[in-house]
């Protein structure tokens, strides 16, 4: 099945849910769960998100660079099948969401830390429409400035202003938005019940759909379903990794990349005259903050990447810092829990939510409205609770 065809797949039409009105909670109101909520309510769902807060309101920006592999291994492939799936539909929303800018990912330097043979791996892909190597000046040409190194351009990489994004799923006919904390869920009959601390209703469905990352295996807990939760095989792993990004003024950076540009960390293009650089990744801190230590790396990093000597002080620096919910391997958690039809998890988008969303959503939308799966055994193995 090609990918306009998994886009396409669904529709109005029944559901083996059919019995009552098809109606969806969405816990979480990130960029997985506002996805898997507005690609419900394209096929004709009613459905509700809850989150208690807009976690991503001065998320400027984010990248999705696909992943390759000299091998094709099945990340690559899930990865690539999500950038497909993820360009189409949003070229299908209205709204300055973002653009299709490409992404190139330099090689590092010799000296540098987790160094490939980007070339080497370039050519045993061997998928130039996908991914190709580029010598300096080529790259140089792509960014529209010039850079250290050559590396693998990916044409069909994007650069997403997250928060407008969100906005735009959740602005989606059929979906609406409750602003509150879901304590847990429970079992009322055919539907599921979404309650706050002091057990009051919130809102109610027929199929609920867990995506509020790291807090998933919370909520699967409060609400009484720890068996469900030892009965899967990868989701009992899931942690968090803290992250923050800063902006950075893009005359400081000679007005920044025409294109998506990665290395140790990456830089994006100027959105409203700032430049995202990013990468950071901490362990064991009971707050995801934007720090100055964070902030000095990320200015760093950026001049590495570009190759820029002269860079502004970071202190004082605006960004957003956010959690990162991770599983071993780095591929997603996406599928119904087990013992349960119409009670569904999609969590551990890690650094590459943007990759999965598109791909996770129309894989939950297919199944609930009967449509076989477009991916084989192998595959769907790899991204199973």
């Amino acid at each position: 099945m090609t990918a306009d065809e998994f886009l396409g797949s669904g529709g109005g039409g029944a559901t083996p849910l059919n019995r009552a009105p098809a109606s969806a909670l969405v816990i979480g109101g990130g960029i997985c769960g506002s996805t898997t909520a507005a690609v419900l309510a394209q096929a004709g769902w009613q459905v509700t998100v809850l989150d208690a807060a807009a976690a991503h309101e001065h998320h400027v920006a984010a990248a999705l660079t696909p992943v390759i592999s000299s091998d094709d291994n099945s990340r690559a492939q899930l990865s690539r099948l999500g950038a497909q799936l993820a360009d189409q539909y949003w070229q299908s929303l209205s709204g300055e969401i973002g653009m299709p800018c490409g992404a190139l990912q330099l090689q590092r330097p010799p000296d540098g830390k987790r160094v490939q043979d980007l070339q080497a791996q370039a050519q045993a892909f061997n998928q130039p429409d996908w991914a190709r190597w580029v010598d300096c000046d080529q790259a140089s040409e792509f960014a529209g400035m010039t850079l250290p190194r050559g590396g693998i351009w990916y044409p069909r990489g994007w650069l997403v202003r997250v928060a407008k994004l969100i906005e735009v799923l959740q602005s989606t006919v059929n979906v609406s938005t409750v602003h509150a904390n879901v304590q847990a869920l429970k079992r009322s009959g055919s539907s599921w019940l979404a309650l706050d601390a002091s057990n009051t209703v919130l809102a109610q469905a027929r199929v609920a759909v867990v995506a509020n990352a790291y807090d998933s295996i919370g909520l699967l807990k409060r609400s009484g379903l720890e068996s469900s939760l030892a009965a899967c095989r990868r989701l009992p792993a899931l942690h968090r990794l803290a992250g923050q990004v800063t902006l950075i003024p893009s005359d400081a950076l000679a007005g920044g990349p025409r294109c998506v540009v990665g290395g140790n960390g990456y830089v994006l293009p100027a959105v409203d005259n700032w430049c995202v650089s990013g990468g950071t990744y901490e362990r064991g801190v009971e707050l995801a903050a934007c720090t100055p230590a964070g902030r000095r790396a990320n200015v760093a990093r950026a001049g590495e990447i570009l190759g820029l000597e002269q860079l502004p002080p970071s202190d004082g620096l605006p960004g957003w810092a956010g959690w990162r919910a991770v599983l071993p391997g780095r591929l997603p958690a996406i599928g119904a829990l087990p013992g349960s039809t119409d009670l569904w998890v999609f969590t551990a988008g890690a650094s590459r939510g943007l990759t999965w969303s598109v791909l996770g959503a129309t894989l939950i939308r297919n199944a609930l409205i009967g449509q076989t799966s477009p991916l084989g055994p192998d595959l769907l193995a790899q991204i199973e609770l």
